[in-house]
């Protein structure tokens, strides 16, 4: 019952060694909309468009579309509010904070000029950087349960081991080699479970049937994914465009979980005399690494207004070291106790899903364009590869496949130019990952979008709003209530870009 086993869409706690689940690829695998603030404004719908340094990590082909080079950066005001329900107690989190999106340069070469311009006419490069995900974040879940307890889900942890197996003893490696859970074993050793008399390896929890608890979670995160690319495209005719990234994605991600459980004073004396007061468990996960990918795009103008755009991104293949440690604690009439896991330290390998984007846009001659993409993503490819010591995740594996389903993504935008002003908007649906089955098949994310931006000489400025709303669920234990969540988040940005 140690282990805070979440079940939720973007966030798993690790309890012990070796416990990796499918939720630490979904937070690999899903990215929302980052970038430059008229991609952001438009809803991300660039696939046909391209000339925005966002495009690069969509449909490559985009960098095909310059004319020029260009220098941009896109700094970012971000607050997010996250709302829970649980156990029909609602609380509210905040937090707020200053990143970038974006940083990028692109080197734009002309082979062809004249009249005519056929043939290879532009062959451009781009370097930089783009946010792909943001795991900055804190949600709280409290309530009062008067059915179960994470000490019940310590007991079910333990089941089956024999009690001498749990005792902490002076070896440094005991954790290390014991094959009894690390939750389990903090659980005994601070008395929060304990035998059935007369059968030392069966559990119970130390709270009597009918007792309940006050419960509160917090969910406190940090860090994100920046994928750095290297891209080449090309404009062949202006009517036809290509374009290939190289994508190296750097990974950071730490969640603190802080878990407490305090007696109601309705509680009577367990039978051994001992009455439980309280009981904490904090846990901390720490992931880093990189990823490698490869995208390529076309885009094609059938006519002038039109431009139709294909994009295929490979599996992003992540190489990752992660670190779990936790400590929990207990008071009791009988005297207060606290224990520590030793630091664990794993490297593990990641595949996250292929991508098949294809898009479509229209301008209006000088007034305006339209555009659209729509996204295909099958999340039961995901998949874990070989762990640090040869261990292949054969059971992860088979849940990521039954768990988990393909989906569609829809970013769809438009712009309008009044005088050297353009206003835009957008919108975006990202679908769950889930299967129809799963009781969290309906957690999928909304975006609205929208902004203005102007041009002046070489120099443009433009500004964007974004609002992101996601309803999700997650249990904070196995056995828990669900926790209904709704997620709020705005941002502010602005990029500063200069064409030369």
């Amino acid at each position: 019952m140690k282990r805070i086993g979440l079940v939720f869409i973007l966030l798993l706690v690790v309890s012990f060694a070796k416990a990796q689940d499918a939720a630490d690829v979904l937070r690999l695998s899903q990215n929302h909309l980052y970038g430059t603030s008229r991609y952001v404004g438009m809803g991300g719908a660039f696939g046909a468009l391209g000339a925005d340094f966002t495009s690069l990590s969509y449909n490559p082909a985009g960098l095909g579309v310059y004319r020029s080079s260009e220098f941009t950066i896109t700094p970012t005001l971000k607050s997010r509010l996250d709302n829970t329900n649980y156990l029909n107690s609602p609380f509210e989190d905040k937090r707020t904070r200053v990143m970038f999106d974006n940083l990028g340069i692109v080197g734009s070469y002309r082979f062809s000029s004249g009249e005519e311009e056929l043939g290879l006419v532009m062959l451009n490069f781009g370097v930089g950087y783009n946010r792909i995900n943001d795991f900055y974040s804190e949600t709280t879940a409290l309530g009062r349960n008067t059915n179960n307890s994470i000490m019940d889900h310590f007991a079910n942890q333990a089941q089956g081991v024999y009690y001498e197996n749990l005792t902490i003893t002076d070896d440094d490696n005991f954790f290390f080699n014991t094959l009894a859970p690390w939750d389990a074993i903090l659980a005994w050793n601070n008395f929060l479970i304990d035998t059935v008399p007369g059968n030392p390896t069966s559990y119970w929890a130390a709270l009597n049937d009918g007792d309940g608890v006050d419960q509160d979670q917090t969910l406190s995160s940090i860090g994100g994914i920046g994928e750095y690319t290297f891209s080449i495209g090309g404009n062949v005719s202006n009517k036809f465009y290509f374009g290939a990234t190289l994508g190296i994605q750097n990974v950071y991600f730490r969640q603190k979980t802080f878990y407490s459980e305090s007696a109601l004073s309705s509680n009577q004396l367990l039978p051994n005399g001992d009455l439980f007061h309280s009981m904490y468990y904090n846990q901390t996960l720490t992931v880093e690494g990189y990823g490698l990918n490869f995208k390529v795009g076309v885009i094609y103008r059938p006519i002038p207004e039109l431009r139709l755009g294909v994009a295929a991104h490979t599996p992003t293949f992540y190489d990752l070291s992660e670190r779990y440690n936790a400590v929990m604690g207990s008071d009791f009439f009988l005297g207060i106790t606290n224990e520590e896991s030793p630091l664990n330290a794993y490297d593990y390998k990641i595949e996250t899903p292929f991508k098949l984007i294809g898009s479509a846009a229209y301008t209006f001659g000088k007034i305006g364009l339209l555009s659209v993409d729509y996204e295909y993503v099958d999340y039961s490819t995901m998949r874990f590869g070989k762990g640090g010591d040869g261990y292949r995740f054969t059971n992860e594996n088979a849940t990521i496949k039954s768990e988990f389903s393909n989906t569609f993504n829809l970013r769809a935008g438009g712009e309008v130019w009044v005088g050297k002003m353009a206003l835009r908007g957008g919108y975006a649906y990202y679908g769950s990952p889930y299967s129809s089955g799963s009781p969290y098949a309906s957690s999928h994310t909304n975006i609205f979008s929208g902004g203005f931006g102007f041009r002046i000489n070489s120099l443009f400025l433009d500004w964007a709003y974004q609002r992101l709303q996601l309803s999700d669920k997650y249990s904070p234990y196995p056995g828990a209530p669900i926790v209904n969540r709704d997620v709020a988040q705005n941002r502010f940005m602005m990029t500063v870009g200069y064409k030369f």
